[in-house]
């Protein structure tokens, strides 16, 4: 049995990071800004082919990393910053 390919989705964000993951990453969880984003419902702002979103760079790494192991690997942060920027992200 063939595992369902998910669409790649090039994004750049803020400028500063270009990254590339899966569709349904950024789809899983319902409800959530991103996974509207996402949905086909929305045209998306591109630049050179990927799609933009005004967020930072570092920390939507961070939670695309989040995502990627199903929530399930809370990253550990050194810097209490980053850790807001992070709460802040998931509540986009």
């Amino acid at each position: 049995m063939y595992k369902y390919e998910s669409e790649i989705v090039s994004l750049n964000i803020g400028g500063t990071t270009h990254l590339q993951t899966e569709k349904d990453v950024l789809c899983s969880v319902e409800g959530s800004t991103l996974a509207k984003l996402f949905s086909d419902m929305h045209e998306l702002k591109k630049v050179n082919e990927e799609v933009f979103l005004d967020r930072d760079g570092n920390t939507f790494e961070t939670l695309v990393n989040y995502l990627r192991n199903d929530r399930k690997v809370f990253p550990e942060f050194s810097d209490k910053n980053d850790e807001n920027m992070f709460y802040k992200e998931l509540h986009y």
